[in-house]
């Protein structure tokens, strides 16, 4: 059952029986926490966008709430070329003459909000981008749902009351809270698998191989 920001901060309210005015201002925190703690622990395509960007040299800037990059297409004239992710050590060695162009085959992250392309294309073109984002942040004024209120309230709720038990210093009801935390993520990384899961006869991995049991019935 989905749920949405004014809910999930009635819910951590009456569960924990604190109407103490430090603790209600602490709940947005809580919220907020969490919503990043999930965006690590779990792999959902829930999470993947996919973006273009426009590239006319070797540095292309990547969206401000990408996460983890999973994986970059070089577009040109309607052909579609997949870059293979380097190091950017690599591709100084790889490419010393950032001056020379041509169809860019590698890629690396420079810092944290921009890639390496190399080579340097020698026309304009454009990136296909796709990438986990970082779920967006909820608050009683704007945004009061999102992709974890509507697919992983459970998840989103056990993690706000670990961390609000935390912030009350009640260790163990933070230890009971953590334990169902932990088993709604772990549900989550399942369905992850199953999403990936090719049910062919030959079940096939998406990275490759057979990623089913062999000698099975």
């Amino acid at each position: 059952m989905s749920t949405s920001y004014t809910q999930l901060y009635d819910y951590i309210r009456s569960a924990t029986e604190n109407d103490d005015t430090e603790f209600a201002a602490a709940i947005p925190t809580f919220i907020d926490q969490t919503r990043m703690r999930l965006a690590r622990d779990i792999d959902t395509y829930g999470f993947v966008v996919y973006t273009t960007a426009a590239v006319s040299t070797y540095l292309v800037s990547i969206p401000s709430d990408a996460l983890v990059l999973k994986n970059v297409t070089y577009v040109s004239a309607g052909r579609y070329s997949q870059l293979i992710m380097r190091t950017d050590e690599f591709l100084r060695e790889y490419w010393p003459q950032r001056t020379s162009v041509g169809e860019p085959k590698y890629y690396a992250r420079w810092g944290y909000n921009q890639i390496l392309v190399a080579p340097a294309p020698s026309t304009s073109a454009s990136l296909e981008i796709s990438y986990v984002q970082i779920p967006t942040s909820i608050g009683s004024v704007g945004t009061s749902t999102n992709w974890l209120t509507e697919y992983a309230p459970e998840a989103l709720f056990y993690g706000c009351m670990q961390e609000a038990c935390m912030f009350m210093k009640n260790y163990q009801a933070a230890a009971l809270w953590e334990g169902k935390y932990q088993d709604a993520v772990g549900k989550l990384r399942n369905e992850a698998r199953r999403t990936r899961q090719d049910d062919n006869l030959n079940n096939n991995s998406p990275a490759g191989g057979d990623n089913t049991l062999q000698g099975g019935v």
